[in-house]
Protein backbone atom coordinates (compact mmCIF):
# COMPACT_ATOMS: atom_id res chain seq x y z
CA UNK A 1 0.00 0.00 0.00
CA UNK A 2 2.79 2.26 -1.57
CA UNK A 3 2.57 5.09 -4.01
CA UNK A 4 2.83 9.05 -4.97
CA UNK A 5 0.45 10.96 -4.69
CA UNK A 6 -0.21 14.68 -5.70
CA UNK A 7 -2.01 15.19 -1.95
CA UNK A 8 -2.04 13.27 1.24
CA UNK A 9 -4.61 14.09 3.18
CA UNK A 10 -4.43 12.61 7.13
CA UNK A 11 -7.32 11.93 9.39
CA UNK A 12 -11.11 11.75 8.01
CA UNK A 13 -13.04 14.07 10.14
CA UNK A 14 -15.99 16.15 8.23
CA UNK A 15 -12.75 18.31 7.52
CA UNK A 16 -10.57 15.92 5.74
CA UNK A 17 -13.34 14.62 3.57
CA UNK A 18 -14.43 17.52 2.36
CA UNK A 19 -11.45 18.72 1.44
CA UNK A 20 -10.60 15.62 -0.09
CA UNK A 21 -13.66 15.79 -1.91
CA UNK A 22 -13.01 19.28 -3.62
CA UNK A 23 -9.63 18.32 -3.91
CA UNK A 24 -10.23 15.00 -6.07
CA UNK A 25 -13.04 16.84 -7.71
CA UNK A 26 -11.02 19.41 -9.07
CA UNK A 27 -8.49 16.67 -10.96
CA UNK A 28 -5.98 16.45 -8.07
CA UNK A 29 -5.23 12.74 -7.18
CA UNK A 30 -5.74 12.56 -3.68
CA UNK A 31 -5.09 9.62 -0.79
CA UNK A 32 -6.71 10.04 2.55
CA UNK A 33 -5.33 7.94 5.73
CA UNK A 34 -7.91 7.15 8.23
CA UNK A 35 -6.47 5.27 11.16
CA UNK A 36 -9.74 3.83 12.59
CA UNK A 37 -12.10 1.25 10.87
CA UNK A 38 -14.26 3.67 9.74
CA UNK A 39 -14.52 6.90 8.49
CA UNK A 40 -15.87 10.05 10.09
CA UNK A 41 -14.66 11.66 13.15
CA UNK A 42 -17.80 12.39 14.96
CA UNK A 43 -19.65 10.89 12.01
CA UNK A 44 -18.72 7.67 13.19
CA UNK A 45 -21.85 5.33 14.43
CA UNK A 46 -21.32 1.68 16.10
CA UNK A 47 -24.34 -1.00 16.86
CA UNK A 48 -24.71 -2.19 20.04
CA UNK A 49 -27.74 -4.47 20.90
CA UNK A 50 -28.79 -3.71 17.47
CA UNK A 51 -29.23 0.01 17.95
CA UNK A 52 -26.85 2.37 15.78
CA UNK A 53 -25.53 4.40 18.42
CA UNK A 54 -23.78 8.20 17.30
CA UNK A 55 -20.39 9.60 18.22
CA UNK A 56 -20.75 13.21 18.57
CA UNK A 57 -22.93 14.86 15.56
CA UNK A 58 -26.37 15.39 17.17
CA UNK A 59 -27.32 17.89 15.28
CA UNK A 60 -27.11 20.48 12.30
CA UNK A 61 -27.78 24.18 11.98
CA UNK A 62 -28.75 26.29 9.18
CA UNK A 63 -30.08 23.88 6.61
CA UNK A 64 -33.15 24.98 5.48
CA UNK A 65 -33.17 25.89 1.72
CA UNK A 66 -31.12 29.18 1.01
CA UNK A 67 -29.03 28.86 4.35
CA UNK A 68 -25.50 28.19 4.23
CA UNK A 69 -25.18 24.84 4.72
CA UNK A 70 -27.91 23.87 2.75
CA UNK A 71 -25.59 25.53 0.09
CA UNK A 72 -22.82 23.48 1.03
CA UNK A 73 -24.65 20.12 1.82
CA UNK A 74 -25.90 20.82 -1.73
CA UNK A 75 -22.20 21.27 -3.05
CA UNK A 76 -21.13 18.01 -1.48
CA UNK A 77 -24.27 15.77 -2.42
CA UNK A 78 -24.96 15.67 0.99
CA UNK A 79 -28.78 15.38 0.16
CA UNK A 80 -29.02 12.46 -2.40
CA UNK A 81 -29.40 9.36 -0.25
CA UNK A 82 -29.71 11.22 3.17
CA UNK A 83 -32.56 12.58 5.00
CA UNK A 84 -32.79 15.06 7.80
CA UNK A 85 -35.21 15.59 10.55
CA UNK A 86 -36.08 19.26 10.97
CA UNK A 87 -36.52 20.16 14.86
CA UNK A 88 -39.42 21.79 16.35
CA UNK A 89 -39.86 25.39 14.98
CA UNK A 90 -41.03 26.40 18.80
CA UNK A 91 -38.14 25.17 20.58
CA UNK A 92 -35.65 23.03 18.55
CA UNK A 93 -33.39 23.31 22.04
CA UNK A 94 -35.45 23.60 25.68
CA UNK A 95 -33.12 24.41 28.63
CA UNK A 96 -33.74 23.92 32.16
CA UNK A 97 -31.91 26.21 33.93
CA UNK A 98 -32.28 25.97 37.90
CA UNK A 99 -35.53 24.71 37.52
CA UNK A 100 -36.74 27.24 34.69
CA UNK A 101 -37.40 26.73 31.41
CA UNK A 102 -36.46 28.27 28.44
CA UNK A 103 -37.74 27.52 25.05
CA UNK A 104 -35.49 28.41 21.97
CA UNK A 105 -37.38 28.29 18.56
CA UNK A 106 -35.60 29.14 14.77
CA UNK A 107 -34.98 32.40 12.97
CA UNK A 108 -33.90 35.05 15.39
CA UNK A 109 -37.10 37.34 15.30
CA UNK A 110 -38.86 34.18 16.44
CA UNK A 111 -35.99 34.23 19.46
CA UNK A 112 -36.34 37.92 19.67
CA UNK A 113 -40.24 37.91 20.25
CA UNK A 114 -39.80 34.69 22.84
CA UNK A 115 -37.43 36.66 24.84
CA UNK A 116 -39.42 39.45 25.41
CA UNK A 117 -42.81 37.27 26.68
CA UNK A 118 -39.88 36.15 29.12
CA UNK A 119 -38.35 39.16 29.97
CA UNK A 120 -40.99 42.07 29.22
CA UNK A 121 -38.92 44.73 30.71
CA UNK A 122 -35.72 44.15 28.76
CA UNK A 123 -36.45 44.96 24.96
CA UNK A 124 -33.72 46.97 25.11
CA UNK A 125 -30.86 44.30 25.71
CA UNK A 126 -32.32 41.55 23.45
CA UNK A 127 -32.98 44.22 20.86
CA UNK A 128 -29.13 44.85 21.26
CA UNK A 129 -28.04 41.39 21.19
CA UNK A 130 -29.53 40.77 18.21
CA UNK A 131 -28.29 43.23 16.42
CA UNK A 132 -24.74 42.09 17.68
CA UNK A 133 -25.29 38.95 16.44
CA UNK A 134 -26.17 40.36 13.16
CA UNK A 135 -23.24 42.52 12.97
CA UNK A 136 -21.10 40.07 13.78
CA UNK A 137 -22.24 37.54 10.90
CA UNK A 138 -22.11 40.17 8.59
CA UNK A 139 -18.58 40.74 9.01
CA UNK A 140 -17.99 36.97 8.15
CA UNK A 141 -17.59 37.16 4.34
CA UNK A 142 -16.56 33.22 4.15
CA UNK A 143 -19.99 32.61 6.55
CA UNK A 144 -22.21 34.31 4.04
CA UNK A 145 -20.12 32.24 1.19
CA UNK A 146 -18.93 35.76 0.07
CA UNK A 147 -15.82 36.58 -1.74
CA UNK A 148 -13.61 37.75 1.09
CA UNK A 149 -11.14 40.77 1.10
CA UNK A 150 -8.43 38.67 3.08
CA UNK A 151 -9.84 34.95 2.68
CA UNK A 152 -6.55 33.62 4.82
CA UNK A 153 -7.24 35.91 7.93
CA UNK A 154 -11.26 35.89 7.83
CA UNK A 155 -11.55 34.38 11.50
CA UNK A 156 -8.38 36.43 13.06
CA UNK A 157 -10.50 39.84 13.16
CA UNK A 158 -13.25 39.11 15.53
CA UNK A 159 -11.79 37.30 18.02
CA UNK A 160 -10.77 40.15 20.93
CA UNK A 161 -14.00 40.94 22.34
CA UNK A 162 -15.61 38.76 24.99
CA UNK A 163 -18.89 37.20 24.46
CA UNK A 164 -19.26 37.05 28.32
CA UNK A 165 -18.18 40.67 28.54
CA UNK A 166 -20.60 41.42 25.79
CA UNK A 167 -23.68 39.90 27.18
CA UNK A 168 -23.26 41.18 30.47
CA UNK A 169 -22.65 44.69 29.00
CA UNK A 170 -26.31 44.51 27.58
CA UNK A 171 -28.52 43.59 31.08
CA UNK A 172 -27.70 42.92 34.89
CA UNK A 173 -30.02 40.33 34.34
CA UNK A 174 -28.71 37.50 35.28
CA UNK A 175 -31.66 34.88 34.09
CA UNK A 176 -31.14 37.06 30.63
CA UNK A 177 -27.41 36.74 30.58
CA UNK A 178 -28.13 32.73 31.12
CA UNK A 179 -30.81 32.60 28.31
CA UNK A 180 -28.53 33.98 25.68
CA UNK A 181 -25.56 32.12 26.76
CA UNK A 182 -27.96 29.14 26.60
CA UNK A 183 -26.22 27.14 23.98
CA UNK A 184 -22.62 27.64 24.83
CA UNK A 185 -22.04 23.72 26.03
CA UNK A 186 -22.29 22.87 21.96
CA UNK A 187 -18.72 24.74 21.49
CA UNK A 188 -17.81 24.58 25.59
CA UNK A 189 -18.19 28.09 26.27
CA UNK A 190 -16.37 29.80 29.47
CA UNK A 191 -17.00 32.74 30.50
CA UNK A 192 -13.16 34.06 30.72
CA UNK A 193 -12.15 32.94 27.95
CA UNK A 194 -15.07 32.98 24.56
CA UNK A 195 -14.79 35.13 22.03
CA UNK A 196 -17.95 36.74 20.76
CA UNK A 197 -17.23 35.22 17.61
CA UNK A 198 -17.84 32.00 18.52
CA UNK A 199 -20.48 32.65 20.44
CA UNK A 200 -22.32 34.62 17.71
CA UNK A 201 -20.89 32.33 14.49
CA UNK A 202 -22.74 29.28 16.09
CA UNK A 203 -25.58 30.74 17.94
CA UNK A 204 -26.75 32.61 14.60
CA UNK A 205 -26.00 28.56 12.46
CA UNK A 206 -28.49 26.85 15.22
CA UNK A 207 -31.06 29.68 15.46
CA UNK A 208 -31.26 30.20 11.68
CA UNK A 209 -32.83 26.17 11.35
CA UNK A 210 -32.03 22.73 12.96
CA UNK A 211 -32.08 19.63 11.97
CA UNK A 212 -30.78 15.97 13.21
CA UNK A 213 -29.32 13.37 10.77
CA UNK A 214 -32.22 10.57 10.00
CA UNK A 215 -30.89 7.10 11.16
CA UNK A 216 -26.85 6.55 10.87
CA UNK A 217 -24.74 9.71 11.16
CA UNK A 218 -22.17 7.71 9.62
CA UNK A 219 -23.97 7.80 6.19
CA UNK A 220 -22.81 11.34 5.76
CA UNK A 221 -18.87 10.01 6.10
CA UNK A 222 -19.95 7.15 3.49
CA UNK A 223 -21.78 9.26 1.06
CA UNK A 224 -18.91 11.90 1.06
CA UNK A 225 -16.33 8.67 0.76
CA UNK A 226 -18.40 7.41 -2.20
CA UNK A 227 -18.30 10.41 -3.93
CA UNK A 228 -13.98 11.06 -3.33
CA UNK A 229 -13.60 7.44 -4.93
CA UNK A 230 -15.83 8.42 -7.84
CA UNK A 231 -13.36 11.43 -9.06
CA UNK A 232 -11.12 9.05 -8.58
CA UNK A 233 -9.51 9.43 -5.25
CA UNK A 234 -7.58 7.30 -2.80
CA UNK A 235 -9.21 6.30 0.95
CA UNK A 236 -7.54 3.95 3.42
CA UNK A 237 -8.68 3.05 6.20
CA UNK A 238 -6.60 1.54 9.20
CA UNK A 239 -3.69 3.59 8.46
CA UNK A 240 -2.49 5.74 11.63
CA UNK A 241 0.39 7.87 10.58
CA UNK A 242 3.22 7.23 12.78
CA UNK A 243 5.75 9.85 11.22
CA UNK A 244 6.26 12.58 8.72
CA UNK A 245 9.09 11.60 6.29
CA UNK A 246 11.42 14.33 5.04
CA UNK A 247 14.55 14.63 2.23
CA UNK A 248 16.80 16.97 3.60
CA UNK A 249 14.33 19.49 5.45
CA UNK A 250 11.15 19.24 2.63
CA UNK A 251 8.47 17.31 3.55
CA UNK A 252 8.20 13.98 1.10
CA UNK A 253 5.88 11.21 2.90
CA UNK A 254 4.69 9.39 5.83
CA UNK A 255 4.88 5.69 7.57
CA UNK A 256 2.12 4.24 8.91
CA UNK A 257 2.08 1.97 12.25
CA UNK A 258 1.38 -0.73 9.30
CA UNK A 259 4.92 -0.31 7.92
CA UNK A 260 3.80 1.48 4.46
CA UNK A 261 4.74 4.64 2.78
CA UNK A 262 3.01 6.95 1.08
CA UNK A 263 4.85 10.04 -0.74
CA UNK A 264 3.15 13.64 -2.38
CA UNK A 265 3.86 16.89 -2.97
CA UNK A 266 1.26 18.10 -0.40
CA UNK A 267 -0.02 17.47 3.05
CA UNK A 268 -3.11 18.18 4.61
CA UNK A 269 -3.42 17.21 8.64
CA UNK A 270 -7.11 16.80 9.77
CA UNK A 271 -5.54 15.60 13.02
CA UNK A 272 -4.92 17.70 16.18
CA UNK A 273 -2.15 20.27 16.25
CA UNK A 274 -0.18 18.16 18.78
CA UNK A 275 -0.29 15.44 17.14
CA UNK A 276 0.65 16.46 14.35
CA UNK A 277 3.98 18.06 15.54
CA UNK A 278 4.38 14.89 17.24
CA UNK A 279 4.97 13.18 13.75
CA UNK A 280 8.04 15.94 12.81
CA UNK A 281 11.41 15.08 14.02
CA UNK A 282 13.01 17.72 15.84
CA UNK A 283 14.91 20.36 13.54
CA UNK A 284 12.70 19.67 10.96
CA UNK A 285 10.27 22.80 12.08
CA UNK A 286 10.77 26.43 13.93
CA UNK A 287 10.85 25.47 17.53
CA UNK A 288 8.47 28.13 18.51
CA UNK A 289 5.73 26.94 15.86
CA UNK A 290 6.11 23.62 17.75
CA UNK A 291 6.13 25.26 20.91
CA UNK A 292 3.41 27.09 20.22
CA UNK A 293 0.73 24.48 18.94
CA UNK A 294 2.12 22.30 21.66
CA UNK A 295 0.68 24.60 24.07
CA UNK A 296 -2.59 25.05 22.85
CA UNK A 297 -5.32 24.53 25.12
CA UNK A 298 -7.99 22.30 24.60
CA UNK A 299 -11.73 22.70 25.47
CA UNK A 300 -13.40 20.09 28.08
CA UNK A 301 -14.06 16.49 27.14
CA UNK A 302 -17.22 14.79 27.63
CA UNK A 303 -18.37 11.63 28.93
CA UNK A 304 -21.21 10.34 27.05
CA UNK A 305 -24.04 7.79 27.92
CA UNK A 306 -25.63 5.85 25.39
CA UNK A 307 -29.22 3.95 26.89
CA UNK A 308 -30.37 1.24 25.07
CA UNK A 309 -34.57 0.96 25.76
CA UNK A 310 -37.32 -1.30 25.44
CA UNK A 311 -38.55 -0.98 21.90
CA UNK A 312 -41.44 1.25 21.53
CA UNK A 313 -42.12 2.21 25.24
CA UNK A 314 -40.11 5.80 25.41
CA UNK A 315 -41.49 8.92 23.08
CA UNK A 316 -39.69 10.79 20.99
CA UNK A 317 -38.62 14.27 21.14
CA UNK A 318 -37.75 16.55 18.30
CA UNK A 319 -35.79 18.55 20.41
CA UNK A 320 -32.96 18.92 22.22
CA UNK A 321 -33.11 19.16 25.94
CA UNK A 322 -30.37 20.74 28.54
CA UNK A 323 -30.17 20.67 32.26
CA UNK A 324 -28.32 22.98 34.73
CA UNK A 325 -28.39 22.06 38.18
CA UNK A 326 -27.28 25.92 39.14
CA UNK A 327 -28.55 29.54 37.60
CA UNK A 328 -25.72 29.36 35.22
CA UNK A 329 -24.92 27.97 31.77
CA UNK A 330 -21.50 28.50 31.96
CA UNK A 331 -20.88 25.49 33.20
CA UNK A 332 -17.31 25.21 31.75
CA UNK A 333 -16.39 27.63 33.84
CA UNK A 334 -17.35 26.09 37.41
CA UNK A 335 -16.55 22.38 36.56
CA UNK A 336 -16.37 20.96 40.06
CA UNK A 337 -15.71 16.96 39.51
CA UNK A 338 -16.65 16.40 43.24
CA UNK A 339 -20.56 17.92 42.41
CA UNK A 340 -20.77 16.22 38.61
CA UNK A 341 -22.76 16.00 37.08
CA UNK A 342 -24.09 18.95 37.16
CA UNK A 343 -25.48 19.65 33.74
CA UNK A 344 -26.69 16.99 31.18
CA UNK A 345 -27.53 17.37 27.15
CA UNK A 346 -30.02 14.66 25.68
CA UNK A 347 -30.43 13.53 21.98
CA UNK A 348 -32.83 11.65 20.46
CA UNK A 349 -32.44 10.11 17.91
CA UNK A 350 -34.55 10.07 14.73
CA UNK A 351 -34.11 6.55 13.10
CA UNK A 352 -37.02 8.02 10.32
CA UNK A 353 -38.40 10.79 9.56
CA UNK A 354 -41.16 11.71 12.42
CA UNK A 355 -40.67 8.73 14.51
CA UNK A 356 -42.83 8.02 17.60
CA UNK A 357 -40.25 6.34 19.78
CA UNK A 358 -36.73 5.83 20.12
CA UNK A 359 -35.40 2.83 20.76
CA UNK A 360 -32.14 4.79 22.74
CA UNK A 361 -31.06 8.04 23.76
CA UNK A 362 -27.62 9.68 24.53
CA UNK A 363 -27.23 11.72 27.67
CA UNK A 364 -23.90 13.84 27.01
CA UNK A 365 -21.94 16.06 29.77
CA UNK A 366 -18.48 17.49 30.24
CA UNK A 367 -15.84 15.57 32.00
CA UNK A 368 -12.05 16.23 32.52
CA UNK A 369 -9.55 14.18 30.78
CA UNK A 370 -7.51 14.25 33.80
CA UNK A 371 -10.22 12.13 35.70
CA UNK A 372 -9.36 9.41 33.43
CA UNK A 373 -5.51 10.35 32.44
CA UNK A 374 -4.18 7.26 34.97
CA UNK A 375 -6.00 4.93 32.72
CA UNK A 376 -5.37 5.52 29.50
CA UNK A 377 -1.58 3.51 28.78
CA UNK A 378 -3.86 0.32 29.63
CA UNK A 379 -5.19 -1.63 26.49
CA UNK A 380 -8.43 -0.45 24.86
CA UNK A 381 -11.18 -2.42 25.98
CA UNK A 382 -8.93 -3.79 28.35
CA UNK A 383 -8.63 -0.89 30.95
CA UNK A 384 -9.38 -2.82 34.41
CA UNK A 385 -11.61 -3.24 36.96
CA UNK A 386 -10.73 -0.01 38.66
CA UNK A 387 -12.16 1.93 35.37
CA UNK A 388 -15.14 -0.19 35.01
CA UNK A 389 -16.08 0.62 38.90
CA UNK A 390 -15.12 4.58 37.37
CA UNK A 391 -17.74 4.40 34.20
CA UNK A 392 -20.62 2.46 35.76
CA UNK A 393 -20.46 4.85 39.68
CA UNK A 394 -20.58 7.94 36.81
CA UNK A 395 -23.35 6.43 34.75
CA UNK A 396 -25.42 5.59 37.16
CA UNK A 397 -24.94 9.52 38.72
CA UNK A 398 -25.51 10.94 35.20
CA UNK A 399 -28.90 8.56 34.74
CA UNK A 400 -30.30 9.48 37.97
CA UNK A 401 -30.08 13.24 37.30
CA UNK A 402 -31.48 13.29 33.84
CA UNK A 403 -33.77 10.80 35.40
CA UNK A 404 -35.38 13.23 37.54
CA UNK A 405 -36.97 14.98 34.27
CA UNK A 406 -37.20 11.49 32.35
CA UNK A 407 -37.91 8.84 34.34
CA UNK A 408 -39.03 6.80 31.46
CA UNK A 409 -35.34 6.21 30.80
CA UNK A 410 -34.47 4.05 34.09
CA UNK A 411 -38.00 2.46 33.93
CA UNK A 412 -37.53 1.07 30.15
CA UNK A 413 -33.98 0.43 30.74
CA UNK A 414 -32.60 -2.27 29.10
CA UNK A 415 -28.72 -1.56 29.33
CA UNK A 416 -25.86 1.06 28.66
CA UNK A 417 -23.02 2.26 27.01
CA UNK A 418 -20.39 4.48 28.47
CA UNK A 419 -17.95 6.42 26.23
CA UNK A 420 -15.41 8.63 28.73
CA UNK A 421 -12.86 11.27 27.45
CA UNK A 422 -10.49 7.93 26.33
CA UNK A 423 -13.05 6.98 24.17
CA UNK A 424 -12.96 10.50 22.67
CA UNK A 425 -9.14 10.57 22.59
CA UNK A 426 -9.14 6.81 21.12
CA UNK A 427 -11.63 6.92 18.56
CA UNK A 428 -11.12 10.92 17.60
CA UNK A 429 -7.61 11.22 18.12
CA UNK A 430 -7.47 14.44 20.45
CA UNK A 431 -4.56 14.56 23.19
CA UNK A 432 -6.74 15.27 25.91
CA UNK A 433 -10.12 13.59 24.28
CA UNK A 434 -11.77 17.35 23.52
CA UNK A 435 -14.73 17.01 21.27
CA UNK A 436 -14.61 20.80 20.50
CA UNK A 437 -10.59 21.11 19.81
CA UNK A 438 -8.59 23.60 20.66
CA UNK A 439 -9.84 26.66 22.99
CA UNK A 440 -10.44 29.93 20.82
CA UNK A 441 -9.65 32.81 23.98
CA UNK A 442 -10.07 36.79 23.54
CA UNK A 443 -7.12 37.14 25.85
CA UNK A 444 -4.90 35.88 23.77
CA UNK A 445 -6.11 36.23 20.24
CA UNK A 446 -3.11 35.77 18.12
CA UNK A 447 -1.89 33.01 20.23
CA UNK A 448 -4.76 30.99 20.09
CA UNK A 449 -5.97 31.34 16.43
CA UNK A 450 -4.39 28.35 14.16
CA UNK A 451 -3.87 29.15 10.49
CA UNK A 452 -4.56 26.53 7.68
CA UNK A 453 -0.91 27.33 6.51
CA UNK A 454 2.22 25.87 9.00
CA UNK A 455 5.65 26.38 8.99
CA UNK A 456 6.40 23.89 6.58
CA UNK A 457 5.58 25.24 3.22
CA UNK A 458 3.85 21.99 1.86
CA UNK A 459 2.29 21.00 4.98
CA UNK A 460 -1.28 22.66 5.98
CA UNK A 461 -3.75 22.13 8.85
CA UNK A 462 -8.09 21.58 8.10
CA UNK A 463 -10.48 20.29 10.83
CA UNK A 464 -12.28 21.79 14.03
CA UNK A 465 -9.16 22.83 15.83
CA UNK A 466 -9.07 25.84 13.00
CA UNK A 467 -10.76 28.47 14.92
CA UNK A 468 -14.84 26.58 14.90
CA UNK A 469 -15.73 23.05 15.67
CA UNK A 470 -18.81 20.86 14.74
CA UNK A 471 -20.31 21.41 11.13
CA UNK A 472 -20.25 24.91 10.59
CA UNK A 473 -16.36 24.98 11.20
CA UNK A 474 -15.38 22.27 9.65
CA UNK A 475 -16.65 23.03 6.42
CA UNK A 476 -15.47 26.40 6.61
CA UNK A 477 -12.33 25.32 7.58
CA UNK A 478 -12.51 23.05 4.29
CA UNK A 479 -12.84 25.91 1.97
CA UNK A 480 -10.09 27.86 3.25
CA UNK A 481 -7.49 24.84 3.48
CA UNK A 482 -9.10 23.74 -0.28
CA UNK A 483 -8.97 27.16 -1.56
CA UNK A 484 -5.34 27.24 -1.29
CA UNK A 485 -4.69 25.09 -4.12
CA UNK A 486 -7.95 26.09 -6.20
CA UNK A 487 -8.64 29.50 -4.91
CA UNK A 488 -10.83 30.25 -2.30
CA UNK A 489 -13.25 32.55 -4.26
CA UNK A 490 -13.54 30.19 -6.82
CA UNK A 491 -14.57 27.66 -4.56
CA UNK A 492 -17.17 30.01 -3.19
CA UNK A 493 -18.20 31.00 -6.57
CA UNK A 494 -19.14 26.72 -7.40
CA UNK A 495 -20.68 26.55 -3.98
CA UNK A 496 -22.81 29.03 -4.81
CA UNK A 497 -23.71 28.29 -8.40
CA UNK A 498 -24.92 24.67 -6.75
CA UNK A 499 -27.55 26.29 -4.85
Amino acid sequence: MSGKYDIIIIGSGIGGLMSAFVLSKHGYNVCLLEKNSKPGGTLQSYKRNGRMLGTGMHYIGSLDEGQMMHSIFKYFGLFKGVEYQRLDDDGFDIFNIAGKEIKYPMGLNNLRNRFYDYFPGETKAIDRYISGIVNTIKAQDVYSLKDPENAQNWDNNYMADSAWNFICSLTDNADLQNALAALNFVYGGRKEATPMYNHALINYYFISSAYRIVGSTQIIADRLVEQIRSFGGTVFTRQEVEQFLFEDKKLMGVKTKTGDTFFADYFISNAHPTTTMQWIPEGKIKKNYRKRLNSLKDTLSAFSLHLILKPGRVKYHNYNYSAYKNNSVWYASTYNEEKWPEHYFIHWPAEKLNPEFVDNVTILTHMKYEEVEKWKDLPLKHRGEEYERFKKEKAEKLLDFAAQRFPEFKEHLETYYVATPLSFKDYLGTPTGSMYGTERDYNRPLDSYISHRTKLPNLFLTGQNLNLHGMLGVSLSSIITSGEFIGVNKLLKEIRETF
